[in-house]
């Protein structure tokens, strides 16, 4: 990984006007995200009469036309005005986020969410770029640590009052809070001082095309990245069934605050370590953390140890993927940054999202325990090539990652497949391990 030495010079200033405006725009784009996510499913119960199936629906059409963009947006971002794709994106965020009230059938708001997950995968594209240029290279670590605080704070802020207005039976009054919330952000976005793009040695901008889509240099840290949030779906998907099923709901919210708390807390100076010192510094405590947070979730057996495995994974997971992000920027060309910004968060959203449907069918062959059990072993098996990134660590992490997939596919079909071959009785795992018989 690359040390980025900024003890021998001057510290430069990071809080400028524009890196404070570009965070808050940050702050507004998943402030809206963590509300709607959390509205739209009551929403759609209470208002709209349909069933759970179609909240996961809505989920994956706003996530899978996010991914699809991305890698288009990463070129866009590298050949055209930050400024103006920043401001377009967050006019048509607004936009999108006005018409919520409007939409009256399952379909329309399928409409509306593919859009919305369009205009969410360019601004996330474009506002991690500019963040990144804005921040000097001597404390990208600290800068990218800091800038992601304000996702972690909306990730708290937002579900809290999307809760709050579903239990009010407020869902117009919320989606028109979020659309005040985005307006702000367009007037953010207009006031902040983009860097030009930056172009080739030869003075030429960056090229359009499918294969300036990828970068090669980022794959590894984007491959981890996929894994370590695959090994974290399990907690958001499936927390809070796993603490009904063991009474433990108000745990569970504790869970979220000390996991939120801790996190903020970490990201405070854990970049500035990886400036210092370098990213194995943060990586590998981070990691152990993870680790040991998951198997204390998977075995919990009280409420004061699911808060603890709370707050240890707000330490691991919520302290690692600045790091990574970082990494995965310090990889490639100055050029490139916004493709290697749009590789980071596709690897995020597909692994959040394959996580969860593969670890859902592992609920029904092990149970909920279980699936945090794996999910550890999963963040253990990589410790060994997260500090690592030349060509034969991408090759080994390839075959690697393959081979870890049809595993974790093997364990979740496994069950099923001697079931229908009569040697084991149909059944369910519940959380504490054993087998239920069926009636």
């Amino acid at each position: 990984m690359r040390h980025l030495n900024g003890s021998l010079r001057m510290k430069e200033k990071l809080w400028t006007k524009d890196f404070w405006a570009i965070t808050i725009v940050s702050f507004i784009i998943f402030f809206v995200f963590y509300v709607l996510l959390t509205l739209l499913p009551i929403y759609i119960a209470d208002r709209l009469h349909a069933s759970a199936d179609k909240a996961g629906l809505l989920v994956t059409c706003f996530l899978a036309a996010a991914i699809v963009i991305r890698p288009f947006a990463g070129q866009w971002v590298g050949k055209y005005s930050n400024k103006k794709i920043l401001v377009l994106s967050s006019l048509a965020f607004l936009v999108i986020t006005a018409l919520y009230p409007v939409c009256h059938s399952i379909e329309s708001l399928l409409f509306i969410r593919v859009l919305h997950g369009i205009t969410f995968g360019v601004i996330t594209t474009v506002k991690g770029t500019i963040s990144a240029r804005l921040i000097p290279a001597s404390r990208r670590g600290e800068g990218i640590s800091f800038f992601s605080l304000a996702m972690g704070l909306a990730m708290v802020v937002g579900p809290w009052i999307g809760l709050n207005m579903a239990r009010w039976d407020a869902f117009t009054a919320a989606f028109w809070l979020c659309s005040a919330v985005a307006a702000l952000g367009i007037v953010l976005s207009l006031i902040v001082t983009v860097p030009p793009v930056i172009r080739h040695a030869d003075g030429s901008k960056p090229n359009l095309g499918f294969s300036a889509m990828f970068d090669r240099a980022a794959l590894p840290f984007a491959l981890v990245t996929f894994f370590m949030t695959f090994s974290y779906a399990g907690v958001s998907a499936f927390l809070a069934l796993y603490a009904r099923e063991l009474d433990l709901m108000a745990a569970a919210s504790n869970f979220l605050l000390c996991y939120a708390i801790l996190l903020m807390i970490c990201r405070t100076f854990t970049g500035n370590i990886c400036d210092k010192k370098g990213p194995k510094y943060v990586v590998y405590p981070c990691l152990l953390a993870f680790t040991i947070g998951l198997v204390a979730l998977g075995y919990t057996n009280g409420s004061i140890m699911m808060i603890i495995s709370g707050g240890l994974i707000g330490i691991g997971y919520g302290s690692v993927t600045p790091v990574f992000q970082t990494q995965i920027i310090s990889s490639v060309e100055p050029h490139k940054i916004g493709v290697a910004n749009s590789l980071f968060f596709n690897a995020m959203d597909a692994g959040m999202a394959i996580g969860a449907f593969i670890m859902g069918m592992m609920v029904e062959s092990v149970g909920y325990r279980m699936i945090y059990v794996a999910g550890a072993v999963l963040v253990v098996l990589r410790w060994r090539t997260v500090c690592r990134a030349d060509e034969k660590t991408w090759r080994d992490a390839v075959g690697f990652h393959q081979r870890v997939a049809l595993s974790y596919i093997s364990i979740s079909i496994s069950p099923f497949a001697l079931q229908q071959q009569g040697k084991i009785s149909p059944g369910w795992i519940n959380a504490k391990g054993s087998v239920i018989q069926s009636t």
